[in-house]
């Protein structure tokens, strides 16, 4: 589902939607919209972890804009009289699952009440990644999670390797994050010798699978310059052309700054 938070768009698949209709803002339709996202997640939409968060945010966006359709409204109402996704929640985070039901409720309220006229949708304007291809980055951790695990104000260290054309046309950064972490901020001459981290899959993923190729890549997801926690970034430099790693898996995990931290703490801890 890629979670971080149970409100109803602290996830990923609730986002994408969420960001897909700003086509209306290109000439298509609501409908013409709803029907590419349901064939896209057409296989998921029997899924009780996806499914539930699909349809609601399919129908609380709709209903924001003015434009609920009726057979959307339906689905989602259903997924909401049988619980939703909350014994998912109750099972896996008792705490949050007290937040999702509150979550839910008001959804429910929300869509059983009259929606607010259409609204116009302007042409999104969209992002273009400045950094420039081995520029070096710091980041400081500085949330509650990174407090919780012994993060809290430490830097891990990043270099921009490739570019990604992230929807519907945003130019994000594709990244290694060197295997390092430190209490006190270094310069880019103490990482010329060290390794980078794989991302997503644990040790135990390749342990278990000796053959398979170790994914590094990890793209930063951005929709506006506003969203980069720049107060927590440090620019050390540029190192020029970086030399890619040999045999890598050349597909990228994505993952978007609201939840970087959580993701990038779980990593780090699972890969040291």
């Amino acid at each position: 589902m890629g979670a971080w938070g149970a409100k109803l768009y602290e996830n990923d698949t609730a986002l994408d939607i969420k960001d897909r209709f700003a086509d209306l803002g290109k000439g298509k339709t609501v409908q013409q919209i709803t029907n590419e996202l349901i064939d896209e997640y057409t296989g998921k939409l029997d899924d009780v972890y996806c499914a539930p968060v699909f349809w609601f945010a399919l129908a609380d966006t709709q209903w924001n804009l003015g434009r609920l359709l009726p057979e959307v409204r339906e689905q989602a109402l259903a997924w909401l009289d049988k619980g939703g996704d909350l014994a998912v929640w109750q099972e896996e985070n008792p705490e949050l699952a007290v937040t999702r039901e509150k979550v839910l409720r008001k959804l429910q309220q929300k869509l059983n009440s009259p929606q607010p006229p259409e609204k116009k949708i302007s042409q999104p304007r969209l992002y273009k990644c400045s950094w420039k291809i081995g520029d070096v980055f710091a980041y400081q951790f500085n949330s509650e999670y990174a407090k919780d695990n012994d993060f809290y104000q430490k830097y891990v260290y990043f270099v921009k390797v490739a570019e990604n054309t992230w929807y519907p046309g945003h130019i994000v950064p594709i990244v290694y994050f060197y295997k390092k972490v430190d209490t006190v901020l270094s310069d880019i001459t103490s990482l010329s010798n060290i390794d980078f981290i794989p991302q997503f899959y644990k040790p135990i993923a390749y342990k278990n699978n000796p053959g398979m190729k170790k994914q590094y890549l990890l793209t930063l997801l951005n929709t506006s310059s506003r969203a980069i926690p720049k107060n927590q970034l440090t620019f050390l430099g540029n190192i020029g052309n970086i030399k890619r790693i040999d045999n890598e898996d050349l597909n990228s995990y994505n993952v978007n700054w609201k939840r970087f931290e959580t993701y990038m703490i779980d990593n780090f801890k699972a890969w040291f």
